[in-house]
């Protein structure tokens, strides 16, 4: 990486972070917010920071805080839908501990605080790994491109945000930059880590597999194979050593379905659409879920077909095929935007300076769109 470019990019990321606090602000000062008792404020920090407690980030708050309300109370709970590492390092950057916090006096301030820590750190940590990977294979011009797009991704709020995004994305480049470096072990210890961040690290086993296929053959070739598969078994043994706790197996994919109404199949994902009104988009079923969802399958498949990387793309469509098994395609928009081959791909098209403009102001305009959106209690993906 250039000087000229590591600089570009610590300036961008100072100013795309900037302009979301700066955009937040605004739409909590002239927009009108949804209000209820389950809507909850911090108690301090003004809008700035109270723009990021939002949906999903309180959940990661109360863990890193209090821990789970599973293990605690041996039941299953909605938490469990909650993988432990992002909770984990929020705690640790919190500050927390019996004294108090050295951010607030509140500790949903500062845990607030530890996630937005941990997010940025990653997201910024997730930029450079883009640049490196994709600088690679498509040089300067694309590398820079792809990181643009990622600064700018719709997804902006969540991969900035009290959210698990940008953490995982950062395991999930780590993995095939470590890969590149023919740092097996390494790579399967990020994987490991990218499932204990968010479920669909699982989809990084077939990537691994594919990849040791093509760069071994005969008995290192059999061991590996076994060794790409320990991600998922990490998973599975998270998931059945929390369901054990609780007294049902199963109960993590159980309290899914219970409580966040997700039936694991991909049937259902799409004939939800014949049987409930659509909107555009809001909460449930949306035509841009729908939309997002064809459009990363294509893109998924359009990249395992035309790359020499076929890992890549392999990661991609199993990244695809995993939340639209979920049962529901709510999030789908926000889910491609830890799918890293995407922002490449999409920087490899962009070759002419009007097609740059074109799509930089349509993608920064629906990452306000949804920021705005966010922050007022309206929509969640």
């Amino acid at each position: 990486m250039t000087r000229k470019h590591l600089l570009i990019i610590l300036i961008l990321f100072v100013v795309t972070r900037a302009a979301l606090v700066g955009a937040g602000a605004v739409s909590l000062r002239f927009l009108e917010s949804v209000e209820g008792d389950e809507y909850k404020h911090l108690l301090d920090g003004g809008p700035a920071l109270d723009m990021w407690y939002r949906w999903d980030a309180g959940f990661y708050a109360t863990i890193a805080i209090e821990g789970y309300d599973w293990l605690e109370t041996r039941l299953p709970s909605a938490d469990m839908a909650f993988l432990p590492v992002y909770p984990l390092l929020t705690r640790l950057a919190s500050g927390i501990s019996g004294a108090g916090c050295v951010w607030s006096p509140y500790l949903s301030t500062c845990a607030t605080v530890g996630g937005l820590i941990v997010s940025n750190l990653a997201l910024l940590g997730s930029c450079f790994l883009l640049y490196m990977l994709a600088h690679r294979r498509f040089g300067a011009s694309v590398a820079l491109r792809s990181v643009i797009l990622l600064l700018i991704s719709p997804a902006a709020i969540f991969l900035a945000g009290v959210y698990t995004e940008s953490l995982f994305l950062f395991w999930v480049l780590l993995c095939f930059w470590l890969l590149d470096r023919n740092q097996f072990m390494l790579a399967i210890f990020a994987a490991c880590l990218a499932c204990l961040t968010r479920s669909v690290g699982v989809a990084l086993v077939p990537a691994l597999l594919w990849w040791v296929w093509q760069q071994h053959r005969g008995m290192t070739l059999r061991i590996r194979a076994v060794l790409a598969l320990l991600p998922g078994a990490v998973f599975a043994a998270y998931v059945l050593g929390a369901g054990l706790v609780v007294g049902e197996p199963l109960a993590f994919f159980s309290a899914y379905e219970g409580i966040w109404g997700r039936s694991s199949s991909i049937l259902d994902s799409i004939l939800i659409y014949t049987r409930e009104p659509v909107a555009l988009f809001g909460w449930y079923p949306s035509w841009l879920d729908l939309i997002a969802a064809a459009a990363y399958l294509a893109l998924g498949a359009w990249i395992t077909w035309k790359w020499r990387e076929k890992a890549w793309g392999i990661y991609a469509l199993f990244a695809t095929l995993i939340p639209i098994a979920s049962g529901s395609l709510v999030g789908m928009p926000r889910f491609g935007g830890v799918i890293f081959p995407f922002y490449v791909q999409i920087a490899r098209w962009l070759d002419r300076p009007w097609k740059q403009a074109v799509v930089y102001a349509i993608s920064a305009g629906l990452a306000l769109l949804f920021l705005s959106r966010f922050v007022t209690w309206r929509w969640i993906a």
